[in-house]
């Protein structure tokens, strides 16, 4: 009984493995020009590149500098059209940005990170207005 539970394991992380890479076959680089919310930390004006692991849903964020380096837990997304370019996606209320989502060339599908309290708190009191920065799979 161990033996399959063990091999059953190994069957799904390696499929989870095999599916997760294909949608970021390459690292997403991008250039942040203002400091945003990832989770539950703030991340300042950098490059940063995002990698997925071998978990399903983690994302890993490295800054270009070394300071940063954290890993968030994102959902699917799913669209009805193929995207054209690598895109990150925050909202913004006011001067508070929070990432919100990633999508990649070539896929009907992307990731998205959930709200913090935080932000569900000022989407209350504030209007939210999407800013989209555009990243390019080239290392920095």
């Amino acid at each position: 009984m161990k033996t399959n539970a063990i091999a059953l394991f190994v069957v799904l992380v390696g499929l989870a493995t095999g599916v997760a890479p294909a949608q970021f076959a390459e690292p997403l680089n991008f250039r942040a020009p203002f400091a945003f919310v990832v989770g539950d930390s703030v991340l300042p004006a950098e490059e940063y590149t995002i990698r997925v692991v071998s978990l399903p849903g983690k994302l890993f964020f490295h800054s270009a500098d070394g300071t940063v380096n954290i890993f968030i837990n994102s959902v699917p997304l799913q669209k009805a059209s193929i995207n054209d370019r690598f895109r990150v996606v925050f909202h913004r209320y006011g001067t508070h940005y929070y990432l919100s989502e990633i999508w990649t060339p070539g896929y009907h599908t992307g990731r998205m990170v959930m709200q913090t309290p935080a932000e569900v708190d000022l989407a209350k009191n504030m209007t939210q207005q999407h800013v989209i920065l555009y990243a390019d799979a080239r290392n920095f």
